[in-house]
């Protein structure tokens, strides 16, 4: 806490708005809100996945039939149909699976929160009535991109090792 208070001496450094900052920063550290997002963002794109599965590499009807004759992109000119709806689908339910898992674990997290963001817009293109909860999922995706996986994850300790265990 106290390179909190150096850092925030505009504020009179000890003074009370300070000593309250540097309390909620130690409650909230870094490495747990990087944890929060990438859980966060993981959550729905895991139940999504999970959802279209009816056993391994086994779609079920639903996820075709949304792919064949539901889901459509909002393009100009549109709505225009998935291509190859059977092997689209295929395809989203084993990245929103795979992403999501290696997302959990912090494992090529700013890649794969890359993939997460293009998929939100590609859902956000196929339904636009959803931009809030698109609109959240991009901001924690932007931010895993941004500040990375954290102490937290499967990347941090392999770049540690890579250190020579030094942090």
């Amino acid at each position: 806490m106290p390179k909190f208070f150096e850092r925030h001496e505009s504020w009179g450094g000890a003074s009370w708005l300070g000593r309250i900052d540097g309390l909620i920063a130690a409650i909230a550290p870094t490495s747990l809100a990087q944890l929060a997002l990438r859980l966060g963002l993981a959550v729905p794109f895991w139940r999504s996945g999970i959802s279209k599965w009816d056993g391994f590499l086994q779609l079920n009807d639903v996820a075709v039939l949304l792919f064949t004759s539901e889901f459509q992109l909002h393009l100009p000119g549109g709505p225009y149909p998935f291509p190859a709806p059977a092997v689209t689908a295929f395809v989203v339910a084993c990245a929103e699976v795979l992403l999501s898992t290696l997302l959990v674990l912090g494992l090529a997290t700013r890649l794969v929160a890359l993939g997460l963001l293009a998929m939100t817009i590609v859902i956000q293109l196929t339904v636009p009535d959803g931009w809030p909860i698109h609109l959240t999922w991009a901001a924690m995706a932007l931010g895993i991109i941004t500040w990375g996986a954290g102490r937290l994850s499967v990347d941090w300790w392999i770049a540690s090792g890579a250190r020579g265990g030094k942090v």
